[in-house]
């Protein structure tokens, strides 16, 4: 007959989510746990995270236990080996360092500049010039300063005899000083404070990043707890069938019952051992996607043991979330969550870029000053006076101007960046609708799992009685087999139910914990303050 086992095979063995197992189901030495980052480290790296070694065939897995880890694996193990050694994560934070170079390279915009050229020229005015100078840009006002030296001796016509120096060249020195445009702001401190605020900008991408390879690693170790969890009820019962056979191959021997009773038992063995192997295979698939993110010391990936797994994960107590402050949780997701903070840097960026084209709408008025005198023993030429007097000290003081009529350059840069800071509020309005959407998600995805769990078990706690009572009556051979498999199949399927949405529950916690933007192990909010679960008694 057509009874429940193609449905115990499709709760055993097509489970919702992956999870673990009371043997395991890989190759000995298929994975193994090590110490792969101190445990409850609530706060993100600072510093970049080393390279992971290059994968290689022999090393994709580990093999070898490196380590004398005992006990089940705790959740925070895989978050903390997830922060450590984690390769996505990883690229995600060479943001910070790519940030750093771009600030460097912006600081390199005021690094002072040395000129040098020198000319020797032959003929009628035969001569030879040298002229080496330092420039340096400030920060303060767009003030720059230079300094230099020239040197020229030979013939010079009348008109260059500015260029003949005295035996010891002249020395010079002076500033430039912008009065209108590129005083409050110039190229040069654009791009740095547009670099500097990239640098900053580095942080909130690897805090989203980190929260979303955290609920992803977290959801994973649940689903392999889940999965464990069925395979558990699959093998127990099996072992079921298999401790009756004996007992109805005597009865047959002793005539008591027909054949067809001890062969129908042997069928729906078999059915549950397929069961068994279709709850194996959604094992396996659930320890290598942890493996992910369960690394050893050198990053190389751990596929989980069996061992490793929580024994009572069926009995852990489910905190009760109190929807009623959900408020709370959005007033605190969005003072937290990363994607604000980055929204606040983008418009401090556009703002820097608003001011600039805003600069270059204004005349280019600078103010100059120098100072020059000539040096060396001798420093009279044969004539010693006129243009040609190389005992000289000046002072020379003037101003520049430049103003480009139309100002299209400045007024589209100007346009483009208004638009630009209007779209960054735009999205950052959207933002802020999203988060509040997702917690609010995230809160009822809660609080129906956690009903769904009470169900579950309320319902487990009426299959156990039932079977309980169908067994009492096949003892005294007042029901049959089949009734008592009927039983047992549902009380299976309660089980498996029970487990696979406790799996649900803590994807649930797992989910709402990155809405809130929470970083920390056991972070929780108003709704749902203890994300750690409890043992409890199994029932």
């Amino acid at each position: 007959m057509g009874w429940p086992r193609t449905a115990l095979a499709l709760v055993c063995g097509g489970a919702l989510v992956s999870g673990c197992a009371t043997r395991t189901p890989l190759p000995d030495g298929a994975g193994i746990r090590a110490p792969v980052a101190p445990r409850n480290s609530p706060r993100p790296r600072t510093a970049p995270l080393p390279a992971p070694p290059a994968a290689t065939p022999e090393a994709n897995r580990t093999t070898a236990r490196p380590g004398d880890a005992t006990g089940p694996l705790a959740l925070d193990e895989v978050l903390s080996s997830v922060d450590a050694a984690f390769p996505l994560l990883y690229a995600v934070e060479q943001e910070r360092v790519v940030a750093a170079g771009q600030r460097v390279a912006a600081e390199g915009g005021f690094d002072p500049v040395l000129r040098a050229r020198g000319a020797d020229q032959a003929g009628t005015f035969a001569s030879t010039r040298f002229d080496a100078g330092i420039e340096q840009a400030t920060p303060f006002g767009g003030v720059s300063a230079f300094a230099g030296w020239r040197f020229g001796s030979g013939n010079f016509p009348i008109y260059y005899g500015d260029r003949k120096t005295g035996d010891g060249g002249e020395y010079r020195a002076g500033l430039n000083v912008p009065l209108l445009q590129n005083r409050d702001i110039d190229p040069r401190r654009a791009r740095l404070r547009a670099a500097q605020i990239g640098e900053r900008l580095a942080d909130p991408v690897v805090r989203r990043a980190r929260l979303d390879y955290h609920r992803a690693a977290a959801q994973a170790y649940w689903g392999w707890q889940s999965a464990g969890a069925q395979y558990r009820v699959a093998g127990d019962l099996l072992r079921l069938a298999r401790e009756r056979q004996a007992l109805l191959d005597e009865r047959f021997k002793e005539k008591l019952v027909s054949e067809s009773v001890p062969v129908l038992n042997r069928r729906l063995a078999a059915g549950r051992e397929e069961a068994l192997f279709a709850a194996e295979r959604v094992l396996q698939q659930a320890a290598l996607r942890l493996s992910l993110y369960l690394r050893d010391a050198r990053g190389d990936p751990v596929v989980p043991r069996a061992e490793w797994l929580l024994p009572g994960f069926a009995g852990l107590a489910v905190p009760r979330p109190d929807a009623e402050l959900v408020g709370r949780d959005v007033a605190a997701a969005l003072a937290r969550r990363p994607e604000l903070a980055r929204f606040q840097l983008e418009k401090e960026r556009r703002a820097v870029e608003l001011q600039l084209a805003t600069n270059q709408l204004a005349p280019a008025l600078n103010a100059y000053a120098q100072v020059a005198q000539d040096a060396g023993a001798a420093k009279k030429t044969f004539t010693g006076t006129g243009p040609f007097d190389t005992d000289r000290t000046s002072a020379e003081f003037g101003a520049t101007f430049e103003m480009p009529l139309p100002f299209r350059n400045a007024r589209g840069l100007s346009a483009v960046a208004r638009a630009q800071l209007a779209q960054l509020l735009a999205q950052e309005r959207y933002a802020r609708d999203e988060i509040t959407s997702q917690v609010q998600d995230a809160v009822s995805e809660l609080v129906q799992a956690h009903r769904r769990v009470e169900k579950a078990r309320e319902e487990l706690g009426h299959a156990v009685r039932v079977l309980e009572l169908e067994t009492e009556s096949f003892k005294g051979r007042q029901t049959s087999l089949v009734d008592l498999n009927l039983q047992e199949i549902a009380a299976a399927e309660a089980r498996a139910k029970v487990v696979v949405v406790l799996g649900t529950y803590f994807a649930a916690v797992a989910n709402y914990r990155a809405a809130l933007g929470a970083e920390g192990p056991v972070t929780g909010g108003a709704v749902l303050p203890v994300t750690v679960p409890v043992t409890a008694s199994s029932p």
